[in-house]
């Protein structure tokens, strides 16, 4: 086994599952994988195996891993794992197909965030369309801050998300709320910078505070769009060699 490894933070449960979670979810162990055993994450982890067995009882309740007796733990087929449990979302952003991962991410953004701007802008109240605004005056002057912008473009998401007032929609705005924060954060990086979505989200805060549901759904639908688009370039800047770096021809030497 590898040097132990020091688990800390208010929920040593908590820590444990998000460890062993990620490296199910990323790939590091495969579908019907044996997982190390009590004594092994005990020792890995450097915790005890009460701790361990309640992170896996958490991981089985996710449909991640099943246990059997003395058989230890195995991974199940992602086909049964709860792929909307917001753990989940986050773990297998750190998957190797990023791309089809993203892409699923943005077709679940596409689906559900128009559709809940259309619902908010008859049904936004008072103090949560003074909240809408606010966010979007926060992202303006951030500029391109990207630090600074972050948390006003989420929080003007979660409004819209909130003002719908449907509880079903509710017990799926952690889960949209995730997706939006992965696919927002690879965005950052944008070549174009951060400020180009603002006349999107204007639209969309106007549409909503005109109480014009149709106009509010196509707007972003426009701009969930515009964030595909950014994460895209962004993610092929970031996979561009150094433009320092010169390609040798075939066939050169180095000096």
């Amino acid at each position: 086994m590898s040097a132990a490894i020091r688990v800390r933070g208010r929920s040593l449960v908590d820590r444990v599952v998000q460890i062993i979670g990620m490296d199910i979810a990323a790939g590091r162990f495969s579908p019907g994988a044996q997982l190390p055993n009590e004594a092994e994450w005990c020792e890995r982890l450097d915790v005890s195996r009460s701790v361990v067995r309640e992170a896996l009882r958490v991981l089985v309740s996710k449909n991640l891993i099943d246990i059997r007796a003395r058989s230890g733990g195995r991974v199940r087929d992602p086909g049964v794992w709860n792929l909307l449990d917001p753990d989940i979302l986050t773990w297998r952003a750190q998957g190797e197909n990023q791309d089809a991962y993203v892409t699923e991410l943005f077709e679940l953004r596409r689906v559900l965030e128009p559709a809940a701007a259309g619902l908010a802008a008859s049904r936004i109240s008072s103090a949560q369309l003074a909240e809408l605004t606010l966010a979007y005056d926060e992202m303006v002057a951030a500029g391109e801050d990207t630090a600074k912008f972050f948390e006003p473009d989420v929080r003007f998401h979660r409004t819209i998300l909130g003002a719908v007032g449907n509880a079903l929609f509710r017990a799926l705005g952690q889960t949209v709320t995730v997706a939006l924060d992965i696919t927002l954060r690879l965005s950052l990086d944008a070549p174009k910078g951060q400020q180009q979505s603002l006349p999107i989200h204007r639209t969309v805060l106007d549409a909503i505070a005109a109480h014009d549901s149709q106009a509010a759904a196509a707007a972003m639908l426009a701009l969930v769009d515009a964030a595909e688009r950014d994460v895209a370039e962004a993610r092929a800047e970031q996979k561009r060699p150094p433009r320092n770096v010169k390609t040798r021809a075939k066939g050169d030497r180095m000096p």
